[in-house]
């Protein structure tokens, strides 16, 4: 026996009300979500200049150990040699991975240094996520509200 031409039409395809219910529980899912996507965006390219800052540091206390001092470790004129005490840091000394942060030396001098990650440009997805330094001695900060110092509450440390 077929089945008649009326139950086949009934049974293929979506109704107007099942295609609708679909559509508002997928913006349902998209409201939640892509503010959690941003969020965790953020974060991640926090913690990849983190640990550039950290691998900074190392390679300027390897310097140190090889003889060098923390002065002339800044490549200037980027051809990769250090020639100044402040500025990017030269690639000999450690390799930045972050596309979202510039890091610098911000000072240095015969007893430490400070290192700086600041948010490359207006737009990206770091813009007002303020900057974060790391001292030779330890010390890590964070601008939490971008006003462009560390003086805050809670502003000592990398941790939200």
């Amino acid at each position: 026996m077929r089945p008649s031409r009326e139950l086949l039409r009934a049974q293929s395809g979506l109704s107007l009300v099942e295609l609708l219910v679909a559509l508002a529980v997928l913006a349902i899912l998209a409201v939640v979500a892509l503010p959690v996507y941003q969020v965790l965006g953020v974060r991640g390219s926090r913690a990849e200049a983190q640990a550039d800052l950290m691998a900074c540091a190392q390679g300027m206390e390897r310097a140190v150990g090889m003889g060098f001092g923390y002065e002339g470790l800044v490549d200037s004129d980027a051809d990769g040699v250090g020639d100044a005490d402040t500025g990017p840091v030269s690639a000999n000394i450690c390799s930045v991975t972050s596309l979202d942060y510039t890091l610098h030396v911000r000072t240095a001098s015969t007893s430490g240094f400070t290192l700086r990650a600041v948010p490359t440009t207006a737009g990206n997805r770091v813009d007002g996520d303020g900057a974060l330094e790391l001292d030779s001695d330890g010390t890590r900060r964070w601008d939490r509200n971008d006003d462009g110092d560390f003086d805050d509450q809670g502003e000592r440390r990398w941790s939200e």
